[in-house]
Protein backbone atom coordinates (compact mmCIF):
# COMPACT_ATOMS: atom_id res chain seq x y z
CA UNK A 1 0.00 0.00 0.00
CA UNK A 2 1.70 3.35 -1.11
CA UNK A 3 2.26 5.40 1.65
CA UNK A 4 0.03 8.33 2.25
CA UNK A 5 0.04 11.70 4.51
CA UNK A 6 -2.25 13.67 6.26
CA UNK A 7 -1.99 17.19 7.35
CA UNK A 8 -2.93 16.91 11.15
CA UNK A 9 -3.40 20.25 13.71
CA UNK A 10 -1.69 20.18 16.69
CA UNK A 11 -3.92 20.28 19.62
CA UNK A 12 -1.07 20.77 22.14
CA UNK A 13 2.54 20.47 22.92
CA UNK A 14 3.01 19.00 26.55
CA UNK A 15 7.03 19.35 27.95
CA UNK A 16 7.20 16.11 29.43
CA UNK A 17 10.79 17.18 30.82
CA UNK A 18 13.26 19.68 29.84
CA UNK A 19 14.10 18.43 26.88
CA UNK A 20 11.47 16.02 25.85
CA UNK A 21 7.91 17.23 24.72
CA UNK A 22 4.80 15.47 23.94
CA UNK A 23 2.59 16.11 20.69
CA UNK A 24 -1.07 15.77 20.89
CA UNK A 25 -2.91 15.50 17.23
CA UNK A 26 -6.14 16.21 16.45
CA UNK A 27 -7.89 13.45 14.29
CA UNK A 28 -10.77 14.62 12.37
CA UNK A 29 -13.95 12.68 12.50
CA UNK A 30 -13.40 11.43 8.94
CA UNK A 31 -9.84 10.19 9.60
CA UNK A 32 -10.17 7.85 12.77
CA UNK A 33 -10.62 4.84 11.06
CA UNK A 34 -7.67 5.63 8.80
CA UNK A 35 -5.85 6.49 12.57
CA UNK A 36 -6.79 3.74 14.53
CA UNK A 37 -3.81 1.68 16.21
CA UNK A 38 -1.59 -1.02 18.08
CA UNK A 39 -0.11 -0.58 20.86
CA UNK A 40 3.71 -0.19 20.44
CA UNK A 41 3.04 1.56 16.92
CA UNK A 42 4.53 4.54 15.73
CA UNK A 43 3.61 7.26 13.48
CA UNK A 44 6.02 8.74 10.76
CA UNK A 45 5.63 12.65 10.98
CA UNK A 46 6.91 15.09 8.29
CA UNK A 47 7.37 18.94 8.20
CA UNK A 48 9.94 21.03 5.64
CA UNK A 49 12.98 22.72 7.60
CA UNK A 50 14.84 25.05 6.46
CA UNK A 51 13.94 24.51 3.07
CA UNK A 52 14.73 20.24 3.38
CA UNK A 53 12.00 17.91 4.06
CA UNK A 54 12.67 15.68 7.20
CA UNK A 55 10.47 12.75 8.27
CA UNK A 56 11.11 10.83 11.94
CA UNK A 57 9.22 8.00 13.32
CA UNK A 58 7.93 8.14 16.80
CA UNK A 59 5.86 6.38 18.80
CA UNK A 60 2.72 6.94 20.63
CA UNK A 61 2.48 6.91 23.78
CA UNK A 62 -1.23 6.43 24.55
CA UNK A 63 -3.52 3.55 24.19
CA UNK A 64 -6.03 2.64 21.59
CA UNK A 65 -8.52 2.44 24.06
CA UNK A 66 -7.56 6.04 25.29
CA UNK A 67 -9.14 8.22 22.43
CA UNK A 68 -5.69 10.26 21.86
CA UNK A 69 -3.25 10.21 19.81
CA UNK A 70 0.31 11.15 21.49
CA UNK A 71 4.35 10.92 20.27
CA UNK A 72 6.95 11.89 22.61
CA UNK A 73 10.01 13.72 20.91
CA UNK A 74 13.22 13.96 22.78
CA UNK A 75 15.68 16.67 21.66
CA UNK A 76 18.75 14.89 20.27
CA UNK A 77 22.17 17.13 19.93
CA UNK A 78 22.24 18.14 16.45
CA UNK A 79 19.06 16.62 15.73
CA UNK A 80 16.88 18.86 13.12
CA UNK A 81 13.48 17.55 13.77
CA UNK A 82 13.50 17.26 17.50
CA UNK A 83 14.87 20.89 18.34
CA UNK A 84 12.44 22.42 15.50
CA UNK A 85 9.46 20.69 17.72
CA UNK A 86 11.27 21.83 21.05
CA UNK A 87 12.07 25.45 19.55
CA UNK A 88 8.95 25.95 17.26
CA UNK A 89 6.03 23.92 17.12
CA UNK A 90 2.63 25.26 18.98
CA UNK A 91 -1.17 24.12 19.01
CA UNK A 92 -2.79 25.08 15.95
CA UNK A 93 -0.05 24.31 13.72
CA UNK A 94 -0.39 21.54 10.81
CA UNK A 95 1.91 18.88 10.69
CA UNK A 96 2.53 15.88 7.51
CA UNK A 97 1.05 12.63 9.61
CA UNK A 98 1.09 9.11 7.99
CA UNK A 99 -1.59 6.99 9.65
CA UNK A 100 -0.03 4.24 12.63
CA UNK A 101 2.19 1.46 11.32
CA UNK A 102 4.57 -1.01 12.90
CA UNK A 103 5.45 -4.01 14.54
CA UNK A 104 6.55 -3.24 18.30
CA UNK A 105 3.35 -4.61 19.27
CA UNK A 106 1.13 -8.01 20.58
CA UNK A 107 -2.20 -9.20 20.74
CA UNK A 108 -4.48 -8.58 23.68
CA UNK A 109 -7.46 -10.70 25.02
CA UNK A 110 -9.31 -10.56 27.92
CA UNK A 111 -8.91 -13.98 28.53
CA UNK A 112 -4.80 -14.00 28.88
CA UNK A 113 -3.27 -14.25 32.15
CA UNK A 114 0.81 -13.68 30.96
CA UNK A 115 3.83 -11.81 31.94
CA UNK A 116 5.28 -9.09 29.87
CA UNK A 117 8.96 -6.83 30.39
CA UNK A 118 9.63 -3.84 29.30
CA UNK A 119 13.85 -2.77 29.21
CA UNK A 120 13.58 1.01 28.29
CA UNK A 121 16.01 3.68 28.43
CA UNK A 122 15.09 7.24 27.89
CA UNK A 123 12.92 8.11 25.04
CA UNK A 124 12.07 4.38 24.53
CA UNK A 125 9.78 4.36 27.25
CA UNK A 126 7.26 5.98 24.58
CA UNK A 127 5.48 2.58 22.92
CA UNK A 128 6.33 0.74 26.05
CA UNK A 129 4.29 3.26 28.05
CA UNK A 130 1.64 2.32 25.55
CA UNK A 131 1.53 -1.52 26.17
CA UNK A 132 1.96 -1.11 29.56
CA UNK A 133 -1.45 0.76 29.69
CA UNK A 134 -2.95 -1.50 27.32
CA UNK A 135 -2.22 -4.76 28.83
CA UNK A 136 -3.48 -3.55 32.60
CA UNK A 137 -6.52 -2.56 31.12
CA UNK A 138 -7.15 -5.08 28.89
CA UNK A 139 -5.41 -8.21 30.06
CA UNK A 140 -6.99 -8.18 34.52
CA UNK A 141 -4.80 -11.65 35.11
CA UNK A 142 -1.91 -9.86 33.02
CA UNK A 143 0.97 -8.05 34.85
CA UNK A 144 4.25 -6.12 33.70
CA UNK A 145 7.52 -5.63 34.80
CA UNK A 146 9.03 -2.95 33.73
CA UNK A 147 13.11 -2.03 33.62
CA UNK A 148 13.24 2.08 33.01
CA UNK A 149 17.39 3.52 32.24
CA UNK A 150 17.88 7.09 32.65
CA UNK A 151 20.65 9.72 33.84
CA UNK A 152 18.77 10.66 36.79
CA UNK A 153 15.36 10.50 38.45
CA UNK A 154 14.80 14.35 36.85
CA UNK A 155 14.90 12.76 33.43
CA UNK A 156 12.00 10.13 33.78
CA UNK A 157 9.92 11.18 30.96
CA UNK A 158 5.62 9.91 32.89
CA UNK A 159 7.52 9.65 35.92
CA UNK A 160 4.30 10.84 37.68
CA UNK A 161 2.13 8.64 35.30
CA UNK A 162 3.96 5.59 36.02
CA UNK A 163 3.80 5.84 39.75
CA UNK A 164 0.32 6.23 39.57
CA UNK A 165 -0.19 3.41 37.50
CA UNK A 166 1.97 0.94 39.47
CA UNK A 167 -0.11 2.34 42.84
CA UNK A 168 -3.45 1.76 40.82
CA UNK A 169 -2.90 -1.82 39.77
CA UNK A 170 -0.83 -3.10 42.94
CA UNK A 171 0.96 -6.40 42.25
CA UNK A 172 0.46 -6.19 38.19
CA UNK A 173 2.64 -3.60 37.49
CA UNK A 174 6.94 -3.48 38.58
CA UNK A 175 9.22 -0.50 38.19
CA UNK A 176 12.47 -0.25 38.27
CA UNK A 177 14.14 2.56 37.74
CA UNK A 178 18.10 2.40 36.84
CA UNK A 179 20.25 6.24 37.29
CA UNK A 180 23.43 6.64 36.09
CA UNK A 181 24.25 9.71 37.34
CA UNK A 182 21.87 9.96 40.84
CA UNK A 183 23.17 7.60 43.97
CA UNK A 184 20.33 5.19 44.81
CA UNK A 185 20.25 3.11 48.02
CA UNK A 186 20.37 0.25 46.13
CA UNK A 187 23.50 -0.56 44.33
CA UNK A 188 21.71 -3.03 41.41
CA UNK A 189 20.22 0.52 40.00
CA UNK A 190 22.99 2.57 39.73
CA UNK A 191 24.64 2.99 36.76
CA UNK A 192 23.79 2.43 32.94
CA UNK A 193 21.69 -0.46 31.68
CA UNK A 194 24.85 -2.21 29.71
CA UNK A 195 25.00 -6.00 29.58
CA UNK A 196 26.69 -6.44 33.37
CA UNK A 197 23.72 -4.65 34.80
CA UNK A 198 21.09 -6.14 33.09
CA UNK A 199 22.25 -9.62 33.53
CA UNK A 200 22.10 -8.85 37.05
CA UNK A 201 18.98 -7.20 37.02
CA UNK A 202 17.28 -9.82 35.04
CA UNK A 203 18.53 -12.61 37.02
CA UNK A 204 17.15 -10.73 40.30
CA UNK A 205 14.30 -8.66 39.27
CA UNK A 206 12.37 -11.59 36.52
CA UNK A 207 12.42 -15.01 38.58
CA UNK A 208 10.22 -16.19 36.23
CA UNK A 209 12.26 -14.87 32.94
CA UNK A 210 11.62 -18.17 31.43
CA UNK A 211 8.25 -17.93 31.12
CA UNK A 212 7.86 -14.13 30.07
CA UNK A 213 5.81 -14.00 26.91
CA UNK A 214 7.29 -11.54 25.77
CA UNK A 215 10.34 -8.87 25.81
CA UNK A 216 9.86 -5.51 24.51
CA UNK A 217 13.13 -3.40 24.20
CA UNK A 218 13.38 0.25 23.44
CA UNK A 219 15.97 2.53 23.47
CA UNK A 220 20.06 3.75 23.17
CA UNK A 221 21.14 0.94 20.52
CA UNK A 222 23.75 -0.46 22.87
CA UNK A 223 21.29 -0.76 25.57
CA UNK A 224 19.36 -2.57 22.75
CA UNK A 225 22.14 -4.59 21.72
CA UNK A 226 23.03 -5.76 25.52
CA UNK A 227 19.47 -6.50 26.55
CA UNK A 228 19.35 -8.90 23.49
CA UNK A 229 22.38 -10.29 24.28
CA UNK A 230 21.42 -11.23 27.80
CA UNK A 231 18.40 -12.84 26.89
CA UNK A 232 19.64 -14.57 24.20
CA UNK A 233 22.48 -15.88 26.49
CA UNK A 234 19.40 -17.27 28.62
CA UNK A 235 17.95 -19.29 26.06
CA UNK A 236 15.12 -16.96 25.62
CA UNK A 237 13.67 -18.14 22.18
CA UNK A 238 14.44 -14.91 20.20
CA UNK A 239 10.39 -14.70 18.47
CA UNK A 240 10.04 -13.55 22.27
CA UNK A 241 11.89 -10.49 21.86
CA UNK A 242 10.99 -7.73 20.48
CA UNK A 243 13.04 -4.51 19.62
CA UNK A 244 12.11 -1.03 18.68
CA UNK A 245 15.02 0.63 16.40
CA UNK A 246 14.57 4.26 14.95
CA UNK A 247 18.12 5.12 14.90
CA UNK A 248 18.75 4.43 11.04
CA UNK A 249 15.97 7.35 10.45
CA UNK A 250 17.94 9.96 12.44
CA UNK A 251 21.37 11.80 11.57
CA UNK A 252 24.09 10.02 11.94
CA UNK A 253 25.67 12.56 14.64
CA UNK A 254 22.75 13.31 16.41
CA UNK A 255 22.85 9.74 17.07
CA UNK A 256 26.33 9.56 18.29
CA UNK A 257 25.67 11.86 20.60
CA UNK A 258 22.71 10.48 21.93
CA UNK A 259 24.66 7.39 23.01
CA UNK A 260 27.58 8.83 24.44
CA UNK A 261 25.13 10.37 27.36
CA UNK A 262 24.09 6.90 29.00
CA UNK A 263 20.71 7.29 29.03
CA UNK A 264 18.69 10.04 28.39
CA UNK A 265 17.68 13.30 30.15
CA UNK A 266 14.73 15.73 31.88
CA UNK A 267 11.84 15.75 34.25
CA UNK A 268 11.22 18.20 37.13
CA UNK A 269 12.94 17.16 40.52
CA UNK A 270 10.19 15.18 42.54
CA UNK A 271 10.51 14.48 46.22
CA UNK A 272 12.78 12.14 47.17
CA UNK A 273 9.69 10.30 49.20
CA UNK A 274 7.86 10.04 46.15
CA UNK A 275 10.60 8.66 43.86
CA UNK A 276 10.78 5.83 46.51
CA UNK A 277 7.93 4.27 46.80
Amino acid sequence: MAEHFHALRVKDVVAETADANSIRFEIPPELRDRFLFKAGQHLTLRATIHGEEVRRNYSLCTAPADGDWMVTVKRIGGGLFSNWVGNQLRPGDMLDVMPPHGSFTTEFSRGKSRHLVGIAGGSGITPVMSLIKTLLREEPESRFTLLYGNRDSSSVIFLETLAGLKDKHLGRLEIYHFLDQEEQDIELFNGMLNRERLDEAIAALVLDAAEVEGWFICGPGPMMDAAEGALLDRNIPKERIHIERFTADRPAGAVAKEMAQPLLSSLWRVRRSKWKR
